[in-house]
């Protein structure tokens, strides 16, 4: 196991300002955030990142989670899949949609709302420059700030599932593996 052990019990007070303010928005913390309170500084500004994205981003619920969980699939992080597949129900992606994401099937045959914004996660996660033709039809859909959030998105959650991978996070207990 490559787990480094919970400091959050233990944390200096300066380190427990930045806990606090990162459960404030949370309610809870814990994957990610384990490892990260060991710096305390990174994890702050990593739960700033995440907070403004999950939390004051202009992308729609339902897309900012289709692409959480296009990446969680793609790189295969079960513990950013768990934690993220509730919250997309709750923000509008439809079962089928989540069931195709987990299933690895054909993207680019999702309902036209998530077909392109599927497309250009796949670019990112492929390291792929985005073609002009989709980035014009993603414009059109959610702006240009909406494009460029897309993107910094699918590049956070693979931050986030490196730092996850790294450190062996667990699922939480009593939790299946969703594949």
């Amino acid at each position: 196991m490559a787990r480094l052990p919970d400091v959050i019990g233990s944390l200096s007070p300066e380190a427990q300002k930045v806990y606090d303010r990162i459960k404030a928005k949370r309610g809870a913390i814990g994957g990610p955030y384990v490892p990260l309170m060991h710096h305390p500084t990174l994890a702050g500004l990593v739960g700033d990142l995440g907070e403004f994205l999950r939390f004051d981003g202009t992308l729609p619920g339902d897309i900012r989670e289709l692409a959480v969980l296009i990446t969680a699939r793609a790189v295969a992080q079960p513990f950013e899949w768990a934690m993220h597949a509730p919250i997309a129900r709750t923000a509008g992606l439809p079962d089928a949609v989540i069931d195709q994401i987990c299933a690895r099937s054909d993207l680019g045959r999702l309902p036209a709302r998530y077909a392109d914004a599927a497309r250009v996660v796949q670019r990112v996660l492929a390291r792929e420059s985005i073609p002009r033709e989709l980035q014009d039809r993603v414009q059109g859909a959610l702006g240009v700030t909406g494009l460029v959030e897309l993107v910094v998105l699918a590049g956070y959650y693979q931050l986030i599932a490196a730092i996850l991978f790294s450190f062996d996070t667990p699922l939480p207990e009593g939790m299946p593996a969703p594949f």
